[in-house]
């Protein structure tokens, strides 16, 4: 099980309220995982995730992440997208833990990578750098 901190559809409302993604349509919880909270969000806008970073995540490490993510997602690597805030933000709060917003996609989760998709990802990541 991976879902730490339960969230009720009042406290997904009011949360996002703090996006531009029109009204909560559904939401369910994502089981698999073993380090953060997860859940499946319809909004009217769209499908999203919602990651809320639990205690073996340092609050330092998520700029990177996120940096990480949105330029993969902008270099048409398939990656999900990471969705700003009303405040120009990437990270917001829910229940006194950080927590992102991303674009879902549609796939299923990767057991093993293989090494052509690590080596694709370090490709990447160090032509973005250069």
């Amino acid at each position: 099980m991976a879902v730490y901190t339960k969230l009720s559809e009042s406290n997904l409302k009011e949360f996002f309220l703090n996006y531009n993604l029109g009204k909560l349509l559904n939401y369910k919880e994502i089981k698999e995982g073993i380090e953060n909270t997860n859940y499946f969000i319809q909004m009217e806008s769209g499908k999203f995730i919602l990651t809320l970073y639990e205690k073996r995540v340092e609050e330092k490490d998520l700029p990177f992440f996120i940096g990480l993510m949105k330029n993969l997602f902008d270099k048409n690597f398939p990656s999900p997208n990471p969705i700003i805030n009303k405040n120009g933000n990437y990270i917001t709060e829910i229940k006194n833990k950080k927590a992102a917003v991303i674009s879902f996609l549609i796939g299923k989760t990767k057991k093993n990578l293989i090494q052509m998709n690590v080596i694709r990802l370090v490709y990447i990541q160090l032509d973005y750098t250069l």
